[in-house]
């Protein structure tokens, strides 16, 4: 039963993934393997650094091509059950901006480089585009969330008081709305999205006859889910696959939200800042807290006689996957600490040797942004490894804190 719960999640990525990936661009095809990346040799280069506005790719295809054709899945694993020889890649790792997980696949460079060798494969170089793919396509690792406990999801419909109104396979009210049109949806946005559009009737009826409007936390949401989807006939599985974050954003302008919240200081003021509260909280966590909303913000609507906003399931999807993007982009970074850092871990004993040095480096990074200051460092990574081997120069690790101030103190020069 643990085994099949587990697979939700998983199955619902990998179906979505692979189908699309086979239909590609021939990534992943033959071993990978090459001279091996020496430090100091040569290597193929990628595409010249170019312009590369920071923002999600939730798109998770294109990220899973960029995994496979730069030979990642060599080592690692994601959602394949079988031990390669690097870290599998659990979710839990990857959360926060661009550079919080960059800072993780920097650290891991050197090790990286070992397996590399060992196994006989190119270091991979990335454009701007592929390393922006990869890190979302990272960062998109937890979304989903934890797979959920179908017996629970049954028990919470009791003490909700959802079959007072609602039946489910033959349980709860005999003449009620039924559950069982969900069954075949494979997203839980999708149970979000019939519970807010449903919101003011059920209000209204939950009212009328004193019950208390349920609310949820923890996996409450998810475990529901699991109960509505339990025991679906494989072809009749509806899959959504994960929503485009730049659609969301628009939903969120049309559907009236800005009126009331904003993102980072940027919109109406009445209600919590969701820049600040939701960003990167996994679908479960940010249907929670949606739903947990309705009420109050019916209530609101009502007193400056609004009309509800009715979504439709991709609306509602992207508006999700919007949200879940907020924490991606980073933040400008502290000048001066990035100068202690820069100092500290021996960079300007190199870039900054003479003033022709420190004016190339200046020169290269003034107006990038973090996605391309990225590319630049991973790129610069032979020729940087072996200089520091012959120097005895231990490996700069860094957190996405320190690589943003020291990309703010660079562009401060």
């Amino acid at each position: 039963m643990q085994k099949k719960k587990a697979l939700v999640v998983e199955m619902f990525l990998l179906g979505m993934l692979f189908c699309f990936a086979l239909a590609g661009s021939g990534c992943g095809e033959g071993s990978g393997k090459k001279e091996a990346g020496v430090p100091g040799k040569s290597v193929s280069k990628p595409e010249q650094v170019q312009t590369q506005r920071v923002s999600l790719v939730s798109d998770l295809v294109e990220g899973r091509k960029v995994f496979e054709a730069k030979n990642c899945s060599q080592c690692h694993s994601i959602f394949e059950r079988e031990r390669k020889t690097g870290p599998k890649l659990q979710s839990s790792r990857f959360y926060g901006s661009f550079l919080d997980i960059f800072s993780i696949l920097w650290n891991h460079a050197p090790a990286m480089a070992v397996h590399m060798r060992k196994e006989v494969l190119e270091r991979p170089q990335f454009s701007t585009t592929e390393l922006n793919q990869l890190v979302s396509f990272l960062y998109m690792l937890p979304y989903l969330g934890q797979p959920g406990d179908p017996r629970r999801g049954v028990g919470l419909l009791k003490e909700k008081a959802c079959f007072s109104c609602h039946s489910l396979g033959g349980r709860g009210k005999k003449d009620g709305i039924g559950l069982d049109s969900l069954k075949a949806f494979q997203s839980q946005v999708v149970l979000l999205q019939r519970m807010w559009n449903h919101g003011p009737v059920m209000l209204s009826q939950m009212a009328a006859t004193r019950t208390p409007v349920p609310t949820f936390s923890g996996n409450d949401i998810t475990d529901l889910f699991s109960a509505l989807t339990e025991q679906v006939k494989e072809n009749r599985k509806i899959f959504m696959g994960v929503g485009n974050a730049d659609h969301g954003q628009k939903m969120f302008t049309e559907k009236g939200c800005i009126r009331c919240h904003s993102i980072f200081g940027k919109g109406g003021k009445e209600a919590p800042d969701l820049g600040k509260t939701v960003s990167q909280s996994n679908v479960t966590i940010l249907t929670t807290r949606l739903w947990n909303h309705v009420a109050g913000m019916r209530e609101k609507f009502q007193q400056k006689k609004l009309e509800w906003p009715i979504f439709s399931e991709t609306e509602m999807n992207d508006l999700i996957v919007f949200l879940y993007s907020l924490n991606y982009e980073d933040k400008t970074g502290n000048p001066g600490k990035g100068e202690e850092v820069f100092t500290r871990k021996k960079c300007a004993d190199c870039h900054f040797m003479t003033a022709a040095d420190k004016q190339k480096i200046v020169g290269d990074i003034k107006s990038v942004n973090s996605i391309q200051f990225a590319a630049l460092l991973w790129n610069h990574i032979p020729s940087m490894e072996a200089s520091m081997v012959i120097h005895a120069v231990p490996w700069p690790e860094m957190s996405g804190e320190e690589l943003r101030n020291v990309l703010a103190y660079l562009q401060s020069q």
